[in-house]
């Protein structure tokens, strides 16, 4: 079988960007990375040395093998990125045909794209999806393509993007659109329309406030209900625990009672082998791997998108993402990295969760919530996010006692900005629906001992 990909052609772009920069030709530099994308590269290393002569641009620095090795000290095949550019600097000779070379780079793109098309689409069949299904997957999919592969410039008048624009209204009127991926809770799915599709969606919150408790919750949602291929990416929890509280939250089984194996009852273990189930169903797929950079995130999702798919990507959480030790602060690595999750979104075409932790402020605030402002370390975050969730879980209040959390939308592109209650269930790992009703002022006011009664959560 052919190989879908031309070495020569990745080899000819990145040697020429390197030529017209030592020529000191800055219109050509940038014209050569304009128009390319680093997931037009089929080999990682390839991909990652283009997106280190990016950031060299970035940085108004010239791109050269050292510069690009200042950049990025190794490649993910763990070769040396400095020998690897020399290399490829010296074994093209100029950069006349740098546009034939970005040609073929481009169509082969195009064509591996248009082979995992075909590819899903025809999971989706053995798979027993609805025709109007298959093809609405492929339409979208499809039209997604002739995005990326616009050619020329990035400029487009509105007009032509307007076909595209009432085509997709008519699709939603015949039913033909994908369906949208569910939070699982329904008061946040009313309040932010679900999902949508390449969009960043940051959830916020202190520690142990239950971020990373909705982040995979809807995670496994979409994974186990069918909806799409799922990967969580956690920094600092190890699979075995993710997974034990995928059990906990799916069989609605006790986590402290997980940890205590042997004295399981035959109910515990009947709802651990049906958790267990539908986590052998799932298309639901993780990596532990700490302190993890963004350009290794982005070259293991491709890897499972360009394999299984995927749908909706978890990140554990953004400020701990590994970075250069070379950028000059936190501040600036956080922001990088949050600018990277927020592009990625955009090239993968699916939303990407990124927990995130906030500052003390809202501790001295008369209600103690949550803002996007207080997001920790950089407020490129809340530039960045297209949606911020907010996790409010006040465990001084009777209503935090009693498992009442609030979750602030304080940012939503897409939509109406507001909150809903969602109830704690902490020792399953979950949240559940909120059932109930808060107290009025004047029962607060009485303090009347029976509102626990009013704070009851309903399972999906």
């Amino acid at each position: 079988m052919r190989a879908l990909y031309s070495d020569e052609a990745e080899h000819g772009v990145l040697g020429a960007v390197i030529h017209a920069s030592l020529q000191q030709d800055v219109g050509l530099v940038e014209d050569m990375l304009g128009q390319m994308t680093s997931a037009d590269f089929y080999h990682a290393d390839n991909a990652a040395l283009f997106e280190a002569m990016v950031e060299c641009r970035g940085r108004s620095m010239p791109i050269d093998p050292v510069t690009v090795g200042t950049v990025r000290r190794t490649l993910p095949s763990g070769d040396a990125t400095i020998a690897y550019a020399a290399e490829l600097a010296n074994k093209v000779p100029s950069f006349a045909n740098w546009k034939a070379y970005a040609k073929h780079v481009k169509e082969w793109g195009v064509i591996r794209r248009i082979i995992e098309i075909g590819g899903q689409a025809q999971g989706m069949v053995h798979e027993g999806a609805p025709t109007a299904e298959v093809i609405a997957a492929a339409q979208q999919a499809m039209a997604d393509l002739r995005d990326l592969h616009s050619g020329g410039g990035s400029y487009k008048r509105m007009s032509d993007v307007l076909p595209a624009v009432l085509e997709g209204m008519q699709d939603v009127l015949d039913d033909k659109t994908p369906p949208k991926k569910s939070t699982g809770l329904a008061d946040l799915d009313k309040l932010v329309d679900y999902l949508p599709p390449k969009s960043m969606i940051v959830i916020g919150g202190r520690p142990a406030s239950g971020k990373t408790m909705l982040g995979l919750q809807i995670l496994q949602h979409i994974a186990t209900r069918g909806q799409g291929v799922g990967l969580a990416v956690s920094l600092e929890m190890p699979n075995e625990q993710l997974t034990l509280r995928s059990i906990a939250s799916l069989g609605g089984v006790d986590l402290k009672r997980l940890r205590e194996v042997k004295s399981l009852d035959q109910d515990e273990w009947r709802r651990v082998e049906s958790a267990a189930g539908k986590i052998k169903q799932a298309e639901l797929y993780l990596i532990d791997q700490p302190g993890m950079t963004m350009p290794e995130i982005r070259a293991e999702a491709r890897s499972l998108m360009r394999e299984k798919g995927l749908d909706v990507l978890l990140i554990d959480y953004l400020q701990i993402i590994g970075f250069d030790s070379r950028v000059p602060s936190r501040t600036e690595a956080v922001a990088r990295n949050s600018t990277a999750i927020m592009n990625l979104s955009r090239e993968l075409g699916i939303p990407i969760i990124a927990l995130a932790q906030v500052n003390r402020g809202p501790s001295s605030r008369p209600n103690k919530k949550p803002q996007a402002s207080d997001l920790k370390d950089s407020g490129q975050i809340e530039q960045d996010a297209d949606m911020v969730i907010l996790v409010h879980h006040d465990p001084e209040s009777e209503a935090g006692q009693n498992g009442v959390t609030e979750l602030i939308v304080d940012k939503n592109r897409h939509g109406s900005s507001g909150s809903c209650l969602v109830h704690r269930q902490g020792q399953y790992g979950r949240f559940a629906n909120f059932a109930g009703t808060l107290p009025s002022d004047d029962e607060i006011e009485a303090g009347r001992n029976s509102y626990a009664q009013r704070y009851k959560g309903s399972n999906q």
